[in-house]
């Protein structure tokens, strides 16, 4: 999808909360486009344990953000997550002109930039007004700015919630100046992060449970 948005578009912007699949959806798209064009692909805040696999598939790591600010990759595709550790789009953060200057540089470098982060507040009238494509998942209605396109649109679309739009990790939507359209990618285990993460609380009542049911089943025995 993102191949078709940058027909027209020269950044395309991940929108959603935390752990609702943005950087598996992002992954995704970067490597269909490595398989599919001849063109460089640059990636820049990706899980450490996720550089190895994305490397064998060549695509470049970017390792100090010192490289993005000075920007001198050219006619590439640059996958920027967590945007917001880079730049900051609010006023009162005094990096305006640092952002201003780096979008004015990928235009003359004929780069091609996605963008995505989870920092509440951060698609601004600013940040809306320079990226008009994005690919939103799962996200809370105060998250975004209030009089942005973005958020109007969000909220305009069917079967949302009164608080968020609220759709499975698998599931995404385009928001374009043209067109709004659902789709949806398949789950990758192998750009989930966090698939190995255990919730030790959840686990803790689950041995309790496991440990009530057995002496249970010694007092039935002994009865």
């Amino acid at each position: 999808m993102i191949n078709k948005l940058f027909k027209k578009n020269k950044i395309i912007g991940i929108v959603g909360g935390t752990s609702t699949g943005k950087s598996m959806l992002a992954l995704t798209e970067v490597m269909n486009i490595k398989e599919k064009y001849d063109i460089d692909v640059y990636a820049i805040g990706v899980e450490e344990g996720l550089q190895p696999l994305l490397i064998k598939k060549g695509i470049r790591m970017i390792h100090n953000k010192e490289d993005i600010l000075d920007l001198k990759i050219r006619n590439s595709v640059i996958l920027i997550d967590e945007f917001a550790s880079l730049f900051s789009p609010h006023k009162r953060d005094k990096q305006m002109e640092k952002l201003k200057k780096f979008f004015n540089r990928i235009q003359h470098l004929n780069d091609y930039i996605i963008i995505s982060t989870a920092e509440e507040g951060f698609w601004n009238k600013f940040m809306c007004g320079v990226v008009k494509a994005f690919l939103v998942k799962k996200v809370e209605f105060d998250s975004l700015v209030n009089g942005t396109q973005l958020k109007r649109k969000v909220k305009g679309i069917e079967l949302t919630s009164e608080y968020r739009l609220d759709i499975t990790n698998d599931v995404y939507y385009v928001i374009s100046d043209e067109f709004t359209t659902k789709h949806s990618f398949p789950y990758n285990p192998i750009f989930d992060s966090k698939k190995n993460n255990v919730n030790p609380f959840k686990l803790s009542e689950i041995k309790c449970e496991n440990k009530s049911e057995r002496k249970n089943e010694r007092k039935s025995e002994k009865k």
